[in-house]
């Protein structure tokens, strides 16, 4: 009877725990991060999109108002808590110096947009528990005229 069995003995039952355990920590957690990571950048710059359009269409004067608010409609959606993070803080400014048609406004307002996220996994071999996108944005104000 010992010369009709299998030759392989069973080898593959045995490897297989280490294996899917390898496969598990070392490929799968750390691609799921990834793909976190690369959504919370995604949502991120349209976070900051959409508060440097609002930002650009409200005025210099309401500029920071309609940023933040643009924000939150953008939390509201749910984004935020898609990508496990705070609502973004958003810093507005419209320079005075880039006057170009020299009517003494600014003509360009810039967002600049900080997003901060923590992995859905955090792993111990990497040393950053949180990691910060900042974005900034430049667009002409528009409707100048009509302020």
């Amino acid at each position: 009877m010992k010369f009709y069995r299998s030759k392989r003995g069973g080898g593959f039952a045995v490897e297989f725990g280490p294996a899917l355990f390898v496969i598990l920590i070392m490929f799968l957690i750390p691609a799921i991060n990834f793909v976190q990571m690369g959504l919370v950048y995604c949502c991120g710059w349209y976070a900051n999109h959409v508060a440097t359009r609002e930002a650009a269409c409200a005025g210099p004067t309401k500029a920071q108002a309609a940023a933040d608010s643009a924000v939150q409609a953008w939390a509201s959606t749910g984004l935020d808590s898609l990508i496990h993070a705070p609502v973004p803080t958003n810093t507005v400014v419209c320079p005075t110096g880039q006057d170009i048609d020299g009517d003494g406004k600014p003509d360009f307002c810039q967002c600049t947009t900080v997003v901060k996220a923590t992995p859905f996994f955090p792993m111990p071999w990497l040393t950053a528990s949180q990691v910060t996108f900042q974005y900034s944005d430049l667009r002409p104000i528009e409707e100048k005229g009509l302020n």
